[in-house]
Order: C-alpha cells, then sequence, then structure tokens
C-alpha cells in the first residue's frame, strides 16, 4: 500500500497496523456517541445564525435538516431522549424555515436534489411537522411540487446536465430517497428521466465520435487505445468522473434505480450501455488504485481521492455492479481503490462528505457491507475517531463549515451512520 505525496492528505497514523481489530464488546460505538452528542450541542447552537440564503441540501440548511432528520432514528442506547427530542424539533424548525424559501420559478433549470429547491421539498415530504397544521397535507404538496417538476428534467432539448450536483441525476437521487421513505413515486416518472439521460448520453457519445473529441482527450494518456463507451457525460464541456459531476455518479445513480425500479431500465439499456460504460470507468483505474478527475490532461494526474473526484466517488459504483453482475473484477478494482482511500483519505480540507475525510470514511463502510471483512469497518471506525476532532484536523475551514456537503452536519452523519454500519448509506447518492 504506497502512500503517495499528493499535497492533499494527512498521512495516516493507522497505516502500519498489523493486525486491525475492533473491541469486541463494541465500545467504540459509545465512544464515538459520546463524542458525536457533543459535537451535535455545537452544530444545535449555530443553526438559528445561519441564514435562509442557501436552503440546499449542498451547503445550505435543508442538508443541516436531513441530519437532524437522521439523527432521530439513532438507536436510544446510543443516545438520549433529549437529544432524540431535540433532533426532531430541530429537523421540524429547519424546515419550516427552508420551504417558506423555496423558489419554484427557477426549478426549469435545476431539479437537483443537492443544489436546488428540491432539496427543501424532499425534507418537506420527509418531516413530519405538527406545527403545520394537516402534517399529511403538508409533505403530499411537497412530494406533489417534486413530482411536477419532473417535466424540467424529461427534457431533452434543454441546457440542463446530467450530473447530480446540478442535473437530472440529482433529481433521480431525490425520487430514491423518497421511495427508501416508502413514498409511491410514479414508474413512469422515474422511467422518462432515466430515458432523458440515456438518449443524452448517446448524443453526447455520438458527437464525442464524429467530431473526434474523445480520441483527442485519450490521445496521450496511458489509456490512448481504450475504445470510447456507448455512453458519454459532461458538465461544462469536461468530461468528469467522479461522483458530483460525472460518470460515477450517474451509473451508481442508474444501477440503483435499475434494482428499485426494474420497469424503468430496460435490460437492453443496462447490458448495452450502462454496464458497458460501468467496465470502461474501471479500465481508467490508475496503478495507484486512485481514478482521475476528468478526460483529457487529468488523465495521468493522480493527485485528486475525493467522492467529487476521485477513489472515493468509484469505489461504491464498482461494488454496486459487483452486486449486480458478481463479476469479481469489479469487487477487486474496488478493494484497489480502498486501499488508496485508506492511504490518502484523511483530507486537509475537512472532515466533511464531498472532498473530505468523513467522505472517504463512507467507500470504506460501502467495502465493509459488501464483503463483511471487519478490515474495513475497523478502517472506518478509525476515519471515524479523526472526524470527532474535526476542527483540529483540517488546514482550512470550508466556505459552509457547518453543512452537510463540507462541514459539520455531514461529519455527524457519517458518525450516526457508524453506529449502525450495515445500514449505513451514503446521504441522497449511496450504491445499493
Amino acid at each position: 500500500m504506497a502512500d503517495i505525496a499528493d499535497g492533499r492528505h494527512f498521512k495516516n497514523p493507522w497505516l502500519s497496523d498489523c493486525v486491525p481489530q475492533l473491541p469486541a464488546n463494541e465500545e467504540w460505538k459509545k465512544d464515538l456517541a459520546l463524542s458525536m452528542v457533543k459535537l451535535v450541542t455545537v452544530l444545535t447552537n449555530e443553526v438559528s445564525n445561519l441564514t435562509t440564503s442557501d436552503i440546499s441540501m449542498y451547503t445550505g440548511l435543508s442538508g443541516i435538516g436531513l441530519f437532524f432528520y437522521r439523527l432521530c432514528n439513532v438507536d436510544r442506547q446510543f443516545i438520549d431522549d433529549s437529544v432524540k427530542s431535540g433532533a426532531v424539533s430541530q429537523s421540524q424548525k429547519i424546515t419550516r424555515r427552508c420551504l417558506r424559501h423555496v423558489d419554484l420559478d427557477r426549478l426549469y433549470k435545476n431539479v437537483s436534489v443537492f443544489t436546488s429547491s428540491i432539496g427543501a421539498l424532499c425534507l418537506g415530504a420527509l418531516v413530519e411537522d405538527p406545527e403545520h397544521g394537516d402534517v399529511r397535507m403538508t409533505m403530499d404538496k411537497c412530494f406533489e411540487q417534486i413530482i411536477c417538476a419532473s417535466k424540467f428534467a424529461m427534457k431533452t432539448d434543454s441546457a440542463m446536465p446530467d450530473e447530480a450536483l446540478y442535473g437530472r441525476t440529482g433529481y433521480l437521487c431525490a425520487l430514491l430517497a423518497l421511495s427508501n421513505a416508502r413514498r409511491d413515486v410514479p414508474v413512469d416518472v422515474v422511467s422518462s428521466v432515466v430515458n432523458a439521460i440515456v438518449q443524452s448520453g448517446k448524443v453526447t457519445a455520438k458527437r464525442y465520435q464524429s467530431e473526434g473529441v474523445y480520441r483527442s482527450l485519450m490521445l496521450h494518456s496511458r489509456r490512448s487505445d481504450l475504445p470510447m463507451p456507448p455512453l458519454m457525460f459532461e458538465w461544462h464541456e469536461k468530461a468528469y468522473l467522479g461522483g458530483a459531476h460525472g460518470f460515477a455518479g450517474i451509473l451508481l445513480t442508474l444501477i440503483k434505480v435499475s434494482q428499485v425500479y426494474q420497469e424503468a431500465v430496460s435490460a437492453k439499456v443496462m447490458d448495452d450501455l450502462v454496464m458497458p460504460t460501468v467496465q470502461w470507468m474501471g479500465e481508467l483505474q490508475m496503478d495507484s488504485g486512485n481514478w482521475p478527475s476528468s478526460l483529457g490532461s487529468s488523465l495521468d494526474r493522480d493527485v485528486l481521492i475525493h467522492w467529487c473526484h476521485g477513489a472515493t466517488g468509484v469505489v461504491p459504483l464498482m461494488l454496486a455492479a459487483y452486486q449486480l453482475t458478481s463479476d469479481k473484477r469489479y469487487l477487486e478494482r474496488a478493494i484497489r481503490g480502498g486501499e488508496a482511500i485508506w492511504a490518502r483519505g484523511l483530507l486537509h480540507k475537512g472532515c466533511g462528505l464531498c472532498h473530505g475525510s468523513a467522505g472517504s470514511g463512507y467507500a470504506l463502510l460501502d467495502l465493509y457491507r459488501t464483503t463483511n471483512d471487519e478490515k474495513y469497518l475497523y478502517r472506518a471506525v478509525k476515519f471515524g475517531e479523526w472526524c470527532t476532532n474535526c476542527f483540529e484536523n483540517r488546514t482550512r475551514i470550508a466556505d459552509r463549515p457547518y453543512s452537510l456537503f463540507e462541514g459539520l452536519a455531514g461529519t455527524l452523519y457519517f458518525l450516526a451512520d457508524i453506529l449502525d454500519p450495515k445500514q449505513a448509506r451514503y446521504p441522497l447518492l449511496s450504491g445499493i
């Protein structure tokens, strides 16, 4: 396991542990829970100071509300009734604040659960709030507004991207979150959005082929011989590969949709388009186990190991492909990626989800859930311990230090999930 001096991570203090093993009595869970509760107090004290100018899941209030919604479901052996009731109250208050600032008029260009008002509506459809009068009516209205916005995601002649953070995949993530909460999402809506993504991927691939774009991007890389996949995606005219803007987030979501809504993605689409593109993604893995951030000049640059760019966002895709196909080559790639994350995943940017150590930890939890190898749980717990000192273990302060994807709320979401590792899922965009 080689540590690479990329200038982006702290040296892992546990890298040389020969026999990684957690205490059999699971005392580590109680220790993590105590640390988590202390950090919850910090977040709670800051919530009222946060502006409603950003109600997004990614950097705004909705994401913090989603964490408190998650905290409501932590087992009572780890948090007392006062913490749980506080979480319920905070999730309700934040939801009320967010719903007052929903902007339906801007959904025509962005329907992603991560960065548009769909995030606040999703929170409103999940959180029960008796102060809203007719609770079910409020939740149903939010749900209906989300479904109504599907018309923007279905349009194939718009400028809407396909990626997760600002595009159609982010809308699918909202539908999957609602489905997971037992909401009856219309299959035809899911199918239409999937079709828009697939058609966009085919059109982009055709253009990359006919205009020589793909050949130009691959020309001077170590994989210049790699044939173009049947689907191509880009964001701001760049072919990103990671979880946030690229192939990994899109393909992982399509695989998950195919498992939850089998009628929404045909076997032919999966066999002829999606899985060959996933296989192509696997072939781009570097010798270190990492993946490049994008095609072109970045193909041979081994710098970023984040959820947004790098192995942390691709490992869940490889694991989902393995679970779907039983092809061990995907598992082997995921394991190699996991070794890179273990060596280089304690990140200078802090302990957030998008480009921080908590995001790294989720990839290790995914490996644990898939393999049942306690080694990965040990590693995720060590990353969790690192994250309990999140204010010290960073070299810069995030622009939104309390948010779900850049800050403390995401760190806490990860700590809450470690307490129930078999059920742990990366927020809003996770594997099967």
